[in-house]
């Protein structure tokens, strides 16, 4: 085999040896990081994302497990003292003075004086910081949500149901 090879080498001009080392040592190395090293890289720093976002999610989620343990464990939504619903209307004024009417796709009332709520797309920060502020004045409870993230970091779509509060 290594005689055949010789032999090949050895009828080739000095000008075609020249091209052949130019292809076996330049452009064969090149080609494998082009078609098999830099997606593989490409995958890595993919995959190192998505691991720094889930170990910031989790720190986030510690956080906020602490935060809530600081809290006495006599205080309970049982005793706030239920508030009359605003309505439609003030659910929609509250999302305008956040700014956030404009990434709502649907808003209206269900069955029993229900409000549901249903945001397309909206930053994640934007929309926890509007409802864990207004979520006390409204004269509702959260009956059920539903958030899904999107491929874009930290924008999410969210759903939900807003119940009236009832006296406990």
């Amino acid at each position: 085999m290594s005689a055949r090879l010789i032999d090949l080498l050895l009828r080739l001009a000095p000008r075609e040896r020249r091209l052949l080392a130019l292809l076996v040592l330049v452009i064969l190395p090149v080609g494998i990081w082009g078609l098999w090293l830099q997606p593989l890289q490409s995958k890595q720093a993919a995959v190192q994302a998505a691991e720094a976002e889930a170990r910031a999610l989790r720190s986030w989620v510690a956080e906020q497990a602490s935060a809530q343990r600081a809290f006495p464990s006599g205080v309970s939504a049982v005793e706030r003292v239920p508030q009359p619903p605003i309505g439609l209307s003030g659910v929609e004024q509250s999302l305008v003075s956040a700014g956030l009417r404009e990434a709502v796709s649907d808003l209206g009332t269900g069955a029993n004086g229900a409000v549901e709520l249903r945001f397309g797309t909206v930053e994640f920060t934007r929309l926890m910081g509007w409802l864990s502020a207004a979520e006390r004045d409204w004269g509702y409870q959260i009956d059920s949500f539903r958030i899904e993230a999107h491929m874009a970091e930290g924008l999410v779509s969210a759903l939900f149901r807003l119940t009236p509060e009832q006296a406990g």
